[in-house]
């Protein structure tokens, strides 16, 4: 007993193999070999997790551009979309592009950082940007007026050749909010491993800004003129400026690839042979739900995606996915109060709270008629925690992808936001460079409120044991707990428990009970995955049957609750070489592996 040993720093994803498949892992089906005590359960081969998904073959013709319509794609959402799917009963499965780890493998829509390794301080502050950005002190040349959005803005190309969108706050709510959120957003987004764009805040002089050959804007019927003078004055007019005098703007560079349009959180493209699947079963989109919930990044909808047709230094194509567009975040305020309250509570149009609110005569209590604009930073608008409810979050009209989240798709996400610290967070705060103090501090108030009610959540719904590491002994693991890191758990209480399975019984040849004791939570923990001699029985390289291993690591937030579902590690047995991580499950419940919830012996 007293095996749990803990350590100073943790090394993340170092289960990880460095040579990553390029194809999807084949996972072995369920044995039916019966036992005369049980069941033998061998889910997972002995090969390498799948972490570069196959989805960036060379493409040779680009597939066409799409446009997507914002009236067409809501009614589409609100009403086409759900009834489809309820006639279908398509109802929610697990997502399609989870690896033996439990994990998004690497693709053209997702790169794992922040959730499976450290992010210095520098690589979040710089976000998806490269080292040498756009600067207030050299001549920008519009090429062309922005042609929709919220915000007024306008298109130009750096000293450099590069292309920038340069977005300026609202008018209507005198703040800052719109371009820190931007800002922010992009941050937030890359460092979960999302691609996003890199944006920055830019203060710049009149003068810098010259008319390009052939330049256009937009006229009030939509139809284009070519840009003049008057034009600039007139979008500057109304942009935030500082003490010495000078514009304040978000600019946003061009991402690589030419742009093909939106992409949709549904469905496949049928002319990109690499879209094998269906958007609304990747986990990444799903689990994009709770990022958005955090930041109220209730705008998240196609027109805010871009895909573009990406060519790599060793000349293949292929199609590449980004989020873009953040200014939503943080308290958007619209003219219309009644609607700005509801954002994050209620779709634009949501049917089912138009149905209960008339058959109950408007008497429901709703959390949008108790929310207030903060009187600490007015910038904020209603943008609270005492009224966020991460599980109820909702986007301006229903997401296909959102809507079937599951909980180990929510999980997923809450152990990469679990790792947002306090720190990370003001990093990346700091980027969006909001005026007052008093605003800034508020602000990482209602973040770091917003993200414990996430945590306090979403880490009891599923392990929140990660990081798991064979040590170089081969009978020892170890792991992080993040609950506990992140004060979901009080670690002077805490407990771990160890269930070793041999692969064929149904139920645990031994079982052991630690509390690592103390107030502080300890970084790392590891565990002793052999008790009294007691190993599987094959031994060899991990092909005889014999030769399989699980091993629950269960906690216990408190001393009378029952346990968190555990962490199921699913090993080889190597003899003399030790254990070999194969795989990783995160179940809802403790009942035995082999063994259906409530069956008997």
């Amino acid at each position: 007993m007293g095996q749990l040993r803990t350590h100073s720093g943790i090394r993340r994803g170092s289960a990880i193999s460095a040579n990553a498949m390029s194809t999807v892992a084949a996972m072995l089906l369920l044995s039916a070999l019966s036992a005369c005590a049980g069941q033998q359960v061998r889910p997972f081969s002995a090969g390498e997790a799948v972490w570069e998904d196959d989805d960036r073959h060379h493409v040779a013709e680009m597939p066409r551009e799409y446009w997507s319509g914002l009236a067409w794609d809501a009614i589409d959402q609100i009403v086409f979309v759900p009834t489809n799917r309820f006639l279908r009963m398509d109802f929610a499965e697990a997502a399609e592009n989870v690896n033996a780890f439990d994990e998004v493998p690497n693709s053209s829509w997702f790169e794992n950082r922040l959730g499976l390794r450290e992010m210095t301080h520098e690589e979040l502050r710089r976000g998806a940007c490269p080292e040498a950005v756009l600067r207030g002190d050299e001549t920008w040349t519009i090429v062309a007026g922005k042609p929709n959005g919220a915000n007024p803005g306008f298109i130009i190309r750096d000293e450099q050749g590069r292309g920038w969108v340069i977005k300026f706050d609202g008018r209507n709510f005198r703040d800052e909010r719109a371009t820190a959120a931007d800002v922010f957003g992009s941050r937030v987004y890359h460092a979960a491993g999302y691609h996003s764009p890199c944006n920055i805040i830019v203060h710049f002089d009149r003068e810098v800004l010259q008319i390009g050959e052939d330049a256009e804007t937009e006229d009030e019927r939509g139809e284009d003129i070519p840009m003049a003078e008057h034009h600039i004055d007139e979008i500057v007019s109304g942009a935030i400026r500082t003490e010495d005098g000078l514009y304040r703007a978000s600019a946003s560079l061009f991402v690589d690839g030419r742009p093909i349009g939106p992409w949709r959180y549904q469905g496949r493209r049928r002319d990109d042979p690499n879209d094998a699947v269906r958007h609304e079963d990747r986990r990444e989109l799903r689990g994009s739900r709770l990022l958005a919930a955090w930041l109220n990044h209730f705008d998240a909808r196609e027109q805010n995606t871009l895909s573009t047709w990406f060519e790599t230094e060793d000349g293949r194509n292929y199609v590449r996915h980004y989020l873009i567009d953040f200014g939503d975040c943080l308290g958007s305020r619209w003219l219309q109060d009644g609607l700005s309250r509801r954002f994050g509570y209620s779709s634009y149009f949501d049917p089912a709270h138009v149905a209960a609110d008339f058959l109950s005569l408007g008497f429901i209590s709703r959390p949008w008629n108790d929310v207030e604009i903060s009187r600490v930073a007015p910038m904020l608008g209603y943008f609270d925690a005492e009224h966020f409810d991460p599980r109820r979050w909702r986007a301006g009209y229903p997401n296909p992808a959102f809507a079937r989240e599951t909980p180990e798709d929510g999980a997923w996400m809450a152990r990469i936001i679990a790792r947002m610290d306090e720190d990370a967070i003001r990093v990346m705060l700091g980027e969006g460079r909001v005026i007052n103090e008093e605003d800034e501090a508020e602000l990482m108030r209602v973040l770091l409120a917003r993200r414990q009610r996430i945590l306090d959540h979403y880490l009891r719904v599923r392990s929140p044991l990660a990081d798991f590491e064979v040590q170089e002994d081969g009978t020892t693991v170890c792991f992080a707990d993040l609950a506990t890191l992140s004060g979901v758990t009080d670690a002077s209480v805490l407990r771990y428990e160890t269930r070793y399975y041999d692969g064929r019984f149904r139920v645990p040849v031994w079982v052991r009970t630690e509390n690592p004791g103390g107030a502080v939570p300890p970084e790392k923990l590891c565990v002793s995955l052999v008790e009294d001699g007691h190993r599987s029985f094959g031994g060899g390289e991990g092909a005889d049957a014999d030769s399989y291993v699980i091993v629950d690591l269960l906690l216990y937030p408190e001393p009378a609750m029952d346990p968190l579902g555990p962490a199921r590690l699913h090993f080889y047995d190597n003899g003399e070489a030790g254990y070999q991580l194969v795989g990783i499950e995160r179940p809802e419940d403790a009942v035995a592996p082999g063994r259906r919830r409530g069956a008997g012996d």
